[in-house]
């Protein structure tokens, strides 16, 4: 019974963060400007330039 409530206490909590992930990116892609930002630096983490220059 317990493993039962924490299996569904845990989907919950998941269903929780990707709808608020899901907001988060709504509301930065209704603003042009933040999404570019957004954008750049996600591609500056993603892509990093590891030669120093």
């Amino acid at each position: 019974m317990a493993e039962t409530l924490d299996d569904a206490l845990e989907a919950l909590r998941r269903e929780h963060f990707y709808k608020g992930m899901a907001n988060a990116e709504e509301a930065l892609r209704s603003d042009p400007a933040r999404w570019a930002e957004y954008i750049s630096e996600r591609d500056a983490w993603l892509n990093p330039d590891l030669t120093g220059r």
